[in-house]
């Protein structure tokens, strides 16, 4: 690979005899990782279920390697359901360093396209609170799919910009990533185009938007909180400099330890993390108060969700069984959600979701949403009466599970299907819905979310 010689002197600079080593990495193939969903999965399950995920990733129990010359992780219809996310090894560091605890608010600042995020929300277990932000509207949107794919039901997520977020979020965080924008040299590797577009200039333009973000964080963090910075680039000037002037103007922080993962070295790209922690002598911001009261529901929506419930798991209450403990359902504008009740006021935030989707109500019928079957918890995926089950442990029902999402009819067994909804499986895992009529399902997958024979998912 040909790398620009201005990068090149730097890194010589850099690691000295290491150099060579460092530079001779780039003629190698890199390495492809995935991880295990814990909202859906062990690793020790998903290693039983994918025979090319042996190899665990050093840094990140959940994790492991794959030869993406033999096999395409995200042409199965697991991915699908969300059992695992596809990953660069070296991405997984930062969440795992940050250590997220069932219960604790945390906050995702730079969370596109949403790895990190889905691996913050398997340490919640569906307890506490995960806010998800990107500034940029379409990495937002991929961000908010990936979320709902895995799964991750207590959590927010954003298109704002940090300072807009520190005005909502004050004192809120037990703990932060900070996922910086960066250079991306540590990526040069895996996507030739970050070789093309870098720049002398462009570390200088990248060292001042880390600083501006990392300075709106000490505003929504508690006394005693943590947070995780990383970059994906090899820039002192990105990295440990970055840190030392953030620690400078804010004595209150203390480093905890920091950590840079080389091509040379292990078996990933290059990852920089450090961990730091706010003294909890601080004095710090108060903390917001919890949003207001919500409306109850309206008798016609309780009605609706649990004519629904009636349907699929055979009693009418069944679908508060779905529902993490600490918050509230509500309806808005015909949108059945369930949202934290630790969230403070949201006006002025541009929000894609405030919490889990249910569905919608239209006419006094209840429809569930995509995230609604993604996210529904182990028992009432299994205590389902009207359920379609596919078997992706042998080809024909493989492809029989392959057609349901890519929209096409569903027949099965040849069977009566009685009318209302049915959940989708895939031995044993959620997919999505379809409609009883008859003889076969009117498949119900979304669209937007449909197998494609040409994409890589």
């Amino acid at each position: 690979m040909k790398l620009p010689q201005v990068f090149l002197e730097k890194m010589q600079d850099l690691l000295g005899g290491e150099f060579a080593a460092f530079r001779q990495s780039y003629e190698q193939p890199r390495a492809a990782g995935l991880r295990a969903n814990s909202l859906k999965v062990t690793a020790a399950n998903l290693r039983e279920l994918l025979p090319f995920a042996v190899e665990p990733v050093p840094w990140c129990p959940d994790g492991f390697y794959y030869d993406d010359t033999a096999v395409r992780p995200a042409k199965h219809p697991y991915f699908y359901a969300g059992l695992y996310y596809i990953q660069e090894p070296s991405a997984m560091l930062p969440a795992q360093m940050l250590s997220a605890q069932p219960g604790e608010r945390v906050l995702d600042l730079c969370a596109a396209p949403g790895g990190k995020s889905v691996q913050l929300a398997g340490q919640l277990a569906r307890q506490g609170l995960l806010v998800a932000n990107d500034i940029h509207p379409q990495r937002a949107k991929a961000l908010l799919k990936n979320l709902e794919r895995c799964g991750a039901v207590n959590a927010v997520v954003c298109n704002e910009t940090p300072d807009r977020l520190a005005r909502v979020f004050t004192g809120f965080f037990d703990k932060i990533l900070v996922d910086a924008p960066c250079s991306g040299e540590g990526m040069f590797r895996k996507d030739p185009d970050m070789v093309r577009a870098w720049s002398e200039q462009a570390v200088t333009k990248y060292a001042a938007w880390q600083a501006d973000i990392l300075r709106h964080v000490p505003a929504m963090l508690r006394p005693g909180g943590t947070v995780v910075y990383s970059t994906c680039t090899f820039s002192p000037e990105e990295n440990e400099e970055q840190i030392g002037r953030f620690l400078v103007g804010h004595p209150d922080f203390a480093l905890e330890g920091s950590e840079r993962l080389w091509p040379h070295k292990v078996r990933g790209e290059g990852h920089f993390a450090a961990k730091m922690t706010r003294r909890q002598t601080s004095a710090g911001d108060e903390p917001v108060s919890a949003l207001p009261r919500r409306t109850p529901l309206a008798p016609a929506v309780r009605q609706a969700l649990a004519d629904f419930a009636r349907q699929v798991w055979g009693h009418a209450d069944a679908w508060a069984a779905w529902l993490p403990e600490d918050g509230t359902v509500v309806e808005r504008a015909g949108h059945v959600l369930w949202e934290s009740a630790a969230l403070p006021d949201l006006k002025g935030l541009k929000i894609l979701r405030s919490g889990w989707l249910l569905g919608t109500v239209e006419k006094g019928r209840f429809r569930p949403s995509q995230a609604l079957a993604l996210g529904l918890p182990e028992p009432a995926v299994a205590n389902a009466r009207q359920r379609c089950d596919f078997t992706a442990r042998d080809e024909a029902g493989r492809y029989a599970a392959v057609r349901y999402l890519r929209g096409e009819t569903v027949q099965v067994d040849e069977r009566d299907w009685p009318a209302g909804w049915h959940l989708v499986t895939v031995d044993g895992f959620a997919l999505g819905w379809a409609k009883g009529a008859g003889g076969w399902l009117k498949n119900e997958y979304p669209p937007g979310w449909r197998w494609e024979d040409g994409e890589e998912g």
